[in-house]
């Protein structure tokens, strides 16, 4: 079972100061030009507002791929794009939630495929009973884990 938490989208931007360089993660590099700009995290996050959301992840499917999602991550999902093969969604099967990769094999066959390995890809073998809810197209995680949830209040 997979539990969604609704964050509320606010519509009035919110801005950060952005440095447009590249901070590497191996040796430093010597300064570069540290100008900065500011970055809107609503027009990033949720391009369209009124058909965008947030949740929040509570398991580990789709740990260890390239989508770098993992449990307690926050993900922008976006209801106005058009699943295509390969991207993330956000599903209905069965009357339940799940984040998963959509995938389309041979002779229209589709799956929803997750991350990790260890979990079993679910076959679309009857479209009744699944519904794409969204795109995710990002994918916000915390590294100093516990402080999402003292931001969150329930509308």
């Amino acid at each position: 079972m997979c539990q969604v938490v609704v964050i509320p989208v606010l519509r009035k931007p919110v801005w950060f100061r952005f440095f447009d360089i590249r901070v590497p993660a191996g040796f430093p590099s010597p300064a570069e030009d540290h100008r900065s700009m500011k970055l809107d995290l609503n027009r990033l996050l949720l391009p369209h507002p009124d058909a965008s959301y947030l949740v929040r992840v509570m398991g580990d499917s789709m740990t260890g791929g390239e989508s770098g999602i993992r449990d307690g991550a926050l993900l922008a999902v976006d209801c106005l794009l058009e699943a295509q093969p390969n991207d993330v969604v956000i599903a209905a099967v069965e009357g339940e939630f799940t984040v998963k990769r959509l995938v389309k094999r041979r002779d229209d066959a589709w799956f929803l495929v997750p991350d990790n390995p260890s979990y079993p890809e679910i076959a679309i073998n009857a479209p009744d009973m699944f519904d794409v809810w969204g795109v995710v197209t990002h994918v916000v995680t915390e590294t100093r884990r516990g402080r999402l949830g003292s931001h969150l209040r329930v509308i």
